[in-house]
């Protein structure tokens, strides 16, 4: 296992973490057999969109677990929608109200960003954050007399767990598994190592049935990740003459009538070339990304930024990373956590553009989040509770910078946009305006689905007359 430590104080020697050169001659010796997460049925590329776009594209997905209350991270501010301006805000969020002499004008000053987000507020200057409005899973656009009716919903509204799982597959029932970040990685046709990485763990986003994903860390060494056990490392630094056995008991395997042992000796084979060709990246490649704590956003986003400089190495023409940030379900203490949430965010965002901008690829890199739901507009005391829809930031330079999608009616008096009872009790849930599937497949689009593949990826996208929200170029 190997350190994962700040770049700053992590050691260069491999005597006790890396592999001896006679080791490594005959790990590379085991062949060429592919790596993990290789695929046995891509879904190849729209071959007019794919011809066009050329060099390899990236796309991260930064994921804000817990319910992000985004409509304290994006503010109106001279917007003069009535429901929409500031002083209707300040209004409804009361205590929660971000001041607005303190707010960063971004898109004209029509919104103004948390004073928590400087790298993003930069961002936005360098015309390349776009908002969108009021996201969240839907069936088909929907109404306040919609939900109150018996028109179908998305399941388990408001619930953790459920709501991610929409997200993260954009279905609107949480009993399928398959994610549109694994169709967009199925799409890649370039290469033997899958292009799909979380470093967040197991995530519903990057599973496909055609593909695996690369589970990484930024503080857990590769080789217990990919399963790639300690005591076959030791075996094979430790004892003479194994290389010669082991590789003839492969190459044995490989020309067994059996399937079992064919695919027992592909699996080991992909299992130690992929742990060796991922170690030297990670251990051996400098993002610039100094004194960077490797258990925050940053450091995740770090590993992202090392894999990226080599996609072209890892024969990458598209990939597509998860990275989570846990900690956003403000019910109490919100006055205190939401800043301090707020300040991992942005400096993870900002040392990690700091990273594309040094490696001169941020036209093929786009990051963009998402989160269970947005929070309610109202407070109950201490924080603020479950939601439904919620302001998401998409920024990179292919991004095509403003306020994309309808934000919402913050009114709390009739307001079409909440999910107000019966009673006209106003709830403070935004039905959102902007569905999942819109979102996703505006990203999808952009890392080279054609449109029939956008309609497997995202059914009910077909339900609404906008199949691209335009903020990618």
């Amino acid at each position: 296992m190997f350190d994962r430590t700040p770049r700053t104080n992590r050691s260069r020697t491999r005597a006790a973490t890396g592999p001896a050169p006679s080791r490594r001659t005959f790990l590379k010796g085991l062949g060429a057999a592919g790596a993990a997460g290789v695929s046995m049925a891509h879904l190849p590329l729209d071959a007019e969109v794919a011809g066009a776009q050329g060099d390899g594209r990236s796309l991260v997905c930064i994921f804000l677990f817990g319910g992000a209350d985004s409509f304290n991270m994006v503010v109106p501010n001279d917007h003069a929608v009535a429901g929409q301006n500031y002083n209707t805000y300040s209004t409804t969020r009361g205590e929660f109200a971000v001041p607005r002499a303190s707010l960063l004008p971004i898109h004209d000053g029509a919104f103004g960003l948390n004073p928590g987000l400087p790298g993003l507020a930069s961002v936005a200057a360098a015309g390349q954050l776009a908002v969108v409005n009021n996201v969240g899973p839907l069936i088909r656009p929907t109404t306040r007399e919609d939900f109150l009716g018996s028109v179908p919903m998305p399941q388990f509204l408001f619930g953790h767990g459920q709501q991610q799982k929409l997200w993260q597959t954009a279905r609107p029932n949480v009993s399928i598994d398959d994610g549109w970040g694994g169709s967009i990685a199925a799409a890649n046709t370039a290469g033997t190592l899958s292009p799909a990485f979380s470093i967040f763990g197991s995530t519903p986003w990057l599973a496909s049935p055609s593909l695996n994903y690369a589970r990484l860390s930024a503080t857990v060494g590769i080789e217990r990740l990919l399963g790639y056990d300690a005591s076959l490392r030791s075996w094979i630094d430790s004892f003479e003459g194994l290389q010669t056995s082991m590789e003839a008991g492969l190459t044995a395997a490989d020309a067994s009538p059996n399937p079992f042992d064919q695919a027992a000796s592909t699996s080991l084979r992909r299992s130690v070339m992929v742990t060796e060709e991922l170690e030297d990246i990670l251990d051996n490649t400098d993002v610039g990304m100094e004194n960077i704590n490797p258990r925050s956003l940053a450091g995740r986003l770090e590993v992202v930024a090392q894999l990226i400089a080599n996609r072209g190495r890892l024969g990458q023409q598209r990939q597509v990373f998860f990275v989570g940030l846990g900690g956003w379900d403000t019910h109490g203490e919100q006055a205190d956590r939401f800043p301090e949430l707020l300040a991992e965010f942005d400096e993870g965002v900002t040392a990690f553009q700091g990273a594309i901008d040094r490696l001169r690829v941020a036209d093929s890199v786009t990051t963009f989040t998402a989160s269970d739901f947005g929070r309610t507009l109202t407070s109950n005391g201490d924080g603020t509770d479950h939601g439904w829809g919620g302001n998401a930031f998409v920024w990179g330079g292919a991004v095509n910078s403003g306020s994309y999608g309808t934000f919402p009616n913050l009114t709390t008096t009739n307001n079409p946009d909440d999910t107000t009872d019966e009673r006209g009790n106003f709830a403070g849930r935004m039905i959102p305006t902007t569905s999942v599937a819109q979102y996703g497949a505006t990203l999808a689009r952009w890392m080279g689905l054609g449109e029939g593949q956008l309609d497997l990826a995202f059914p009910e996208l077909r339900n609404f007359a906008t199949r691209d929200l335009g903020f990618m170029s």
